[in-house]
């Protein structure tokens, strides 16, 4: 397999940290090239990288220069009238025009830390009713689509989303209370930036992350299809 991605840089928080500090076209301009060596090319090609291994997860992800971030801000509808993001991401999801409601895998470099899993963006709440049905009426397949984890231990991932302050009604299985009282749901891992972010084995280890969610993708994704009524 031909491999894209070589590794980020030092450079490229420095180019982070620069433009969160002096967030003006001006600025911008006098070290575009800077993001476009260090931060756009080498995201470009961590996405190239995955793309084959995330294909065989959902074979109608959307791919190439669509699945990374652009660095201008939309400020249309912000109080935020800063021009420029300070982070990069990259995100391998399905063409849906509600996209909130879809699940996704992401990975996002920042100045600081780089953060990286899957899950949805802002569920519906007709998406979650199907995702505990479908937890009520096959306890073991969804066991088997978390069976990456131990009880209480989701290493390198954290379950994370808003909760209802009581469980809703109906819960079957008390193993799965902490993903049955969610209104939304996303897997994340954080860390902070280091030399692992340097060397092209990088994309290997990311790829193998995602891999482990790929079940549960499934289970949301089936859950976000299907809503319940």
């Amino acid at each position: 397999m031909r491999q894209y991605f070589k590794g980020f840089t030092p450079k490229a928080f420095e180019f982070m940290r620069g433009i969160r500090e002096n967030n003006t076209h001006e600025w911008y301009e006098a070290h575009k090239e800077e993001y476009r060596e260090y931060v756009q090319t080498p995201m470009k090609e961590l996405s190239a990288e995955l793309t084959d291994g995330m294909l065989s997860v959902d074979e109608q992800f959307i791919t190439g220069w669509r699945t990374v971030s652009r660095i201008r801000r939309d400020t249309r509808f912000s109080k935020d009238k800063t021009p420029y993001k300070s982070v990069s991401w990259l995100v391998f999801k399905r063409a849906n025009d509600d996209w909130c409601d879809a699940p996704a895998f992401f990975f996002e470099l920042g100045p600081e830390r780089y953060v990286w899993g899957m899950g949805f963006y802002s569920a519906k709440p007709a998406t979650m009713r199907h995702f505990r049905q479908m937890i009520d009426m096959d306890a073991k397949r969804f066991a088997d689509a978390v069976s990456f984890s131990k009880p209480d231990n989701l290493l390198p991932f954290t379950l994370d989303g808003e909760k209802y302050k009581k469980v809703p009604s109906g819960m079957k299985d008390a193993r799965f209370v902490d993903w049955y009282q969610r209104k939304t749901l996303y897997l994340v891992a954080t860390r902070d930036n280091d030399e692992s972010l340097y060397g092209n084995g990088f994309a290997g280890a990311l790829l193998e992350d995602f891999f482990k969610l790929a079940p549960l993708y499934r289970f949301l994704l089936e859950a976000s299809r299907e809503p319940a009524v």
